[in-house]
């Protein structure tokens, strides 16, 4: 890969790309891999998160009786 077709940065970090210390991974480029995983483990707290947040609404929702 040219050094023209990929960015000089990773893209959580900000820190440059050296010629062989970057990793790329779900279409973005990381400073390495450890920055890939803690940003992929971020991610997933993210997405529990909203997920538990959204059953909780659904069950608020089911428990308030119906109005006639």
């Amino acid at each position: 890969m040219s050094k023209g077709s990929r960015p000089a940065v990773c893209s959580v970090t900000g820190k440059r790309l050296r010629a062989k210390s970057w990793f790329y991974q779900d279409g973005k480029y990381f400073y390495n891999k450890q920055v890939w995983v803690t940003e992929r483990e971020k991610l997933a707290a993210d997405a529990a998160k909203v997920k538990a947040d959204a059953e909780e609404k659904a069950k608020a929702e089911a428990a308030k009786p119906a109005a006639s």
